[in-house]
């Protein structure tokens, strides 16, 4: 298979039942991948779905990164780094949501590079939820 190109971001519905969407896949080579998400410059209303198939002791490093300022006022606080562990059998951790003030981007973007351990195959299935604003 080839690496997603891009973060496919689902808006879900609220008072309602949503259906779990298709994951992008990052399945080929061993080098990390940096993704865009279009989250309309609203990082605050995501939840990243990150699952790790790479196996035990294989730990995936999701590093969502620094915005641009303007508008991320707050971008000079630098990325962040956070860690999927590896497991017998995949492993599914939840990321989010994340101050849009620190990591969006001056296209309304979120920029996420997945990175594998030292000589492992990327195996990382990556679902995005933009949660409905809710008044």
């Amino acid at each position: 298979m080839t690496n997603a190109t891009a973060i496919t971001v689902t808006d879900l519905v609220k008072e309602a039942v949503n259906d779990i969407p298709t994951a992008d896949v990052l399945d080929t080579g061993q080098v990390a991948v940096t993704l865009s998400a279009d989250v309309k410059g609203r990082s605050d209303l995501i939840l990243l779905e990150v699952t790790n198939s790479m196996g035990s002791g294989k730990d995936l490093t999701v590093t969502i990164l620094a915005g641009d300022y303007p508008p991320a006022a707050r971008a000079s606080l630098g990325s962040l780094a956070l860690t999927v562990p590896g497991g017998a059998s995949p492993v599914t951790k939840l990321i989010g949501p994340v101050e849009s003030a620190r990591f969006i981007q001056d296209n309304g973007k979120i920029d996420i590079t997945f990175t594998p351990p030292a000589s492992t195959t990327l195996n990382v299935a990556i679902r995005c939820y933009k949660m409905p604003k809710v008044v």
